[in-house]
């Protein structure tokens, strides 16, 4: 293992024994031919009529999420890189935000970890990660005359934070850009609390269609007109159901998305779908004869994909099993997380012939294929899948290793790469926000991973995923915040928000692959709400007109939902 600079792991051991390097074959006398799927889940009774009442207590025709406003949550969509790269309509790269309007092109055969808007899932939006939980939106087809999904550019430059102390730290400070001229950003409207907002509510996703933006969080789901901020539905959790516990990190075409329901005793073992072009819960099943305290959900055109203590997928039409994931042994703990189109899943054996004790596979989602070509050893007595930093490329964040927590890349056949500590020589460890989190800490796009770093030191962080090395360091330019934008624009840029300092108001700005240089593409007027910017309990989306939208991690919050348009 290395360390995110590249250097070895203080007191790590030589190399592993055969068979226990990740990517390795398994050792002679092992098996990967076992079959790591049974035909579902346990038996449910019959699905439900076409327009009956979901299965199970839950009634959506239950008085819906009181309060006129709601707190909205985004996904942001941009095309997919001109080399082919990852999308979350369905795949390359991770979580980001999409709004409608854009033209988009042709959906990608996977699924890509990013907030979805618009009609059909489409364009792939450099994959931002979150901490909380983010929902990728598509845009919609029909608006060919959307501006592009960068939300314009500008050459004002910047600079970088010379006071790294790694040598292979980028001194950033080009001018950067494509040309244009950057703007300012004025409100455009504030979605005011719901009267019934309760504080401890936390944000869960945000989705999109059409025309409007979705906030879901524990104690309902509200949808917003994107134009004017005003509500357009709310669900409440269905009778019999105490709260939402999870939800899925997008939706499909179809706008369907999956949620968790949590019936008692934190057992969020029963699962449903929601329409979020009308704000109905089509079908609610206990999908698991075990409790599940925390799945992951993920949505695919067939099935809603579930990874918790049990790994597996129901039909997206009527909650019917599909497939469940089987271990190795009857002595053996399965422990899955979403991740697309895939589902990463590992089991922990106890009985004597299992050999080895630990080890990570990949599945299909929709059918419970393995698609990992080998095994992955897991060395460690507790070591497994922590997060789900990426689906295209696959990027898994692993805690309990020997050498501590560390990242674990994916090329595209499916094999591992180095793994990478993420603890770096005199620095906190990195603070990774995965699929299953509402709000950006991280994002991937192409090989590179940008981290956002701890608030002590503000900064944005560059680290090549094939070799561990930080590539660059900047602040932006500010001594005050930086927040990631989730998603990247076309270009492969990440987003970023910068806090100037009380009363100044924030920039929007691109930060340049190769060195980090910064580009300016707008001014946010200062305004009453201003600490509202830059908070870091704030998640950012861009829309492809410009427009910036803020999400609160809270619905009790004075300003849950903001958005402000680019002049």
């Amino acid at each position: 293992m290395t360390q995110l600079d590249g250097a070895p792991v203080p007191g790590q051991g030589g190399p592993a024994a055969p068979g226990a390097a990740p990517g390795q074959p398994p050792a002679p006398g092992s098996e990967y031919a076992y079959a790591p799927t049974a035909a579902a889940f346990p038996a449910q009774g019959a699905p439900p009529p076409p327009g009956a009442a979901p299965a199970g207590p839950y009634n959506p025709a239950q008085p819906p999420f009181p309060a006129p406003n709601a707190g909205q949550q985004y996904g942001y969509t941009a095309p997919p890189p001109a080399d082919g790269g990852a999308g979350y309509g369905y795949p390359q790269q991770q979580p980001g935000y999409a709004f409608p309007g854009a033209p988009v092109p042709a959906p990608p055969k996977r699924r890509n970890p990013v907030m979805v808007w618009g009609g059909i899932i489409g364009g792939v939006l450099a994959i931002a990660i979150v901490a909380g939980l983010v929902v990728l939106f598509t845009e919609n087809k029909k608006d060919p005359d959307t501006p592009s999904a960068d939300g314009g550019t500008s050459s004002t430059g910047g600079t970088t934070d010379s006071s790294t102390t790694d040598p292979s730290a980028g001194t950033g400070g080009g001018s950067g850009g494509s040309g244009g001229k950057a703007g300012s950003y004025s409100l455009a409207w504030t979605a005011a609390k719901p009267a019934n907002a309760a504080s401890g509510s936390q944000l869960l996703g945000i989705w999109g269609a059409d025309k409007a933006v979705v906030r879901a969080d524990s104690y309902g789901i509200r949808a917003l007109n994107s134009v004017d901020g005003k509500e357009l539905w709310t669900l409440a959790p269905p009778a019999g159901s105490k709260e939402f516990c999870a939800v899925s990190y997008g939706v499909n075409s179809k706008h369907i998305a999956a949620v968790a329901l949590n019936t008692g005793d934190s057992d969020c073992s029963t699962v449903g779908a929601v329409d979020i072009s009308t704000g109905k819960l089509l079908w609610s099943a206990k999908v698991s004869t075990e409790r599940m305290s925390s799945p992951t959900l993920t949505v695919t055109e067939k099935v809603i994909g579930i990874g918790g203590n049990v790994a597996g997928a129901v039909n997206i039409a009527d909650g019917s099993p599909v497939w469940q994931f089987q271990p190795r042994d009857k002595d053996c703990n399965v422990y899955g997380k979403v991740a697309g189109t895939q589902i990463a899943v590992s089991d922990r054996c106890y009985g004597s012939n299992a050999n080895p004790k630990s080890q990570l596979v990949l599945v299909d989602t929709d059918t419970g294929k393995t698609t990992s070509p080998a095994p992955v050893p897991f060395t460690g007595s507790i070591e497994r899948i922590d997060k789900v930093v990426s689906d295209q490329p696959l990027v898994l964040l692993v805690t309990s290793g020997p050498n501590g927590d560390y990242i674990l890349p994916f090329d595209k056949s499916n094999k591992p790469m180095t793994p990478m500590s993420v603890k770096e020589p005199g620095a906190d460890s990195l603070r990774l926000s995965g699929q299953a989190d509402a709000f950006t800490q991280n994002v991937v796009s192409g090989t590179t991973l940008y981290v956002q770093t701890n608030p002590s030191k503000p900064a944005v962080n560059a680290y090549d995923l094939t070799t561990g090395k930080r590539l660059w360091s900047s602040t932006g330019g500010t001594n005050d915040g930086i927040r990631l934008v989730s998603g990247t624009d076309k270009d492969g840029k990440v987003r970023a928000v910068l806090d100037m300092g009380y009363g100044k108001g924030a920039k929007i700005v691109t930060l340049a692959p190769a060195d980090g240089a910064v580009t300016e593409l707008g001014t946010i007027t200062s305004q009453k709400n201003s600490d509202f910017i830059g908070s870091s309990t704030t998640e950012y989306v861009l829309q492809s007109d410009g427009s910036l939208f803020g999400f609160a991690r809270s619905a009790g919050s004075d300003a849950p939902v903001v958005k402000y348009a680019k002049k």
